[in-house]
């Protein structure tokens, strides 16, 4: 059985883990002592028939379900090492099933540095290896599950990665008392030898009814829910920001600590001001 190194970055790219170096379409780490290059590479072996994606916003997280149907399009067995990435991700969350199997998993956290376009054959990314480093700067960091995928020859079955994601929570100090912003990485399914088929559908939760912003045209099919479907890879990620409706924003702007301290501190000028102009009204009506 021939060994590969797969990683998937939601949808599944070749790993091959390389010294550092300066690459065209990222910067160098901040900390070259620690960096390291990922290159992911063309595959022409393992399809992506479809990827059905599932996102379902609850409070302060949305919980994710990434379905892909993949292909061994050989007559050989492989054996692969594969690796999912995705921002925010809470480790208690995660799950792995591979071909209706729950596979053994390893979660890890990362700083990255660099970008994440496709160029040439390959698609680059670059991380820093350490998690203290990546917790200098938690909105730069990536977290990775690592699990094992086992292909007959010309076998096809589904892997279903599941998790939470967080999306910015509900901020005790910001003004606007709730936020959501999501990213999924779609580029690097391109590295698979073909892919096709992709479906996302997203459940807003009640707290945060408002679909603000979306990379792709999602259609309104109901009462906060939106589907997307494609019958090629879209050519950028999927970032989506949601938010409260009108009356909500009021809402939290009322109970938020900013406005309450604001209001306590004007209260008293507030209330004299009132006086005044009460004082100033009966003196005039008995001048009259």
């Amino acid at each position: 059985m021939r060994k590969k190194s797969f990683v998937f970055v939601v949808l599944l790219a070749f790993v091959c883990m390389v010294p550092q170096r300066a690459f065209a379409n990222m910067a160098a780490p901040e900390d070259a002592d620690v960096g390291s290059a990922i290159t992911f590479e063309k595959n022409d072996e393992i399809a992506v028939l479809s990827e059905d994606l599932e996102i379902v916003v609850k409070g302060p997280d949305a919980h994710i379900t990434a379905t892909y149907e993949m292909k061994n399009t050989t007559d050989e067995a492989l054996s692969i090492s594969s690796m999912f990435l995705s921002p925010n991700m809470e480790e208690r969350g995660v799950t792995v099933t591979v071909n209706g199997k729950q596979a053994d998993v390893s979660v890890q956290r990362y700083g990255m540095n660099g970008s994440t376009k496709i160029v040439t054959d390959d698609w680059r990314y670059t991380v820093l290896t350490t998690e203290e480093v990546a917790n200098l700067d938690p909105d730069r960091t990536v977290d990775t599950v690592t699990f094992q995928m086992d292909f007959q020859p010309q076998e096809t079955y589904s892997v279903v990665v599941s998790y939470d994601y967080n999306l910015g929570g509900y901020p005790e100090l910001d003004f606007n008392a709730k936020r959501g912003e999501l990213e999924y990485y779609l580029a690097p399914a391109a590295m698979w030898k073909d892919f096709s088929d992709l479906t996302i559908r997203l459940y807003l939760d009640k707290d945060m009814p408002v679909l603000v912003e979306s990379s792709l045209p999602f259609e309104k099919v109901a009462e906060r829910e939106y589907v997307y479907t494609s019958d090629t890879l879209p050519e950028e990620n999927l970032r989506i920001t949601i938010d409260e409706n009108g009356f909500q924003n009021f809402i939290s702007t009322l109970k938020s600590p900013y406005f309450q301290m604001t209001l306590r501190f004007f209260a008293p000028i507030i209330i004299l001001v009132v006086v005044v102009v009460i004082l100033i009204h009966v003196w005039q009506k008995k001048r009259k």
